[in-house]
């Protein structure tokens, strides 16, 4: 996997050059990420499968978007000459800036669309510094 490859799964990071981290990833399901305006938009492309087949959950103290999908073999006895529509089961993981949060998803004509939006506490944040509280030695 090579560093374009890897900063794909980084949404909202995309001010840093460099990222140290190496990891591992399937190509499978394909996916798109579009920036706009207000945010990020995740196209999945899942044809066959339903919205009951697919999950998404996002573990805030990570800020990782996972999106998986499920899918029973009902079918042991056909006889496939071809078989390249695949119905393995998935998982995809995705870690979001901090001050990104999802707003919605939905699922239509085999793509799954993920919006993501800056959250309301996102931007510069000034600290403000007490005065006369700290006691020095």
């Amino acid at each position: 996997m090579n560093m374009a490859e890897l900063e794909k799964l980084f949404i909202g990071f995309d001010r840093l050059n460099h990222w140290p981290l190496k990891a591992t990833t399937t190509e499978y399901p394909r996916y798109n990420i579009v920036k706009q305006e207000e945010g990020y938009q995740i196209q999945v492309a899942v044809p066959g499968w339903n919205k009951e087949q697919v999950s998404i959950c996002f573990e805030q103290d990570t800020n990782t978007l996972t999106i998986s999908g499920q899918k029973k073999e009902v079918d042991n006895e056909t006889a496939w000459v071809h078989k390249g529509i695949s119905g393995k089961s998935f998982e995809r993981k995705f870690k979001l800036d901090s001050n990104l949060e999802i707003s919605d998803a939905d699922m239509a004509d085999g793509m799954l669309v993920v919006n993501i939006k800056h959250s309301k506490n996102s931007g510069v944040k000034t600290i403000p510094i007490g005065q006369d509280k700290l006691e020095t030695a």
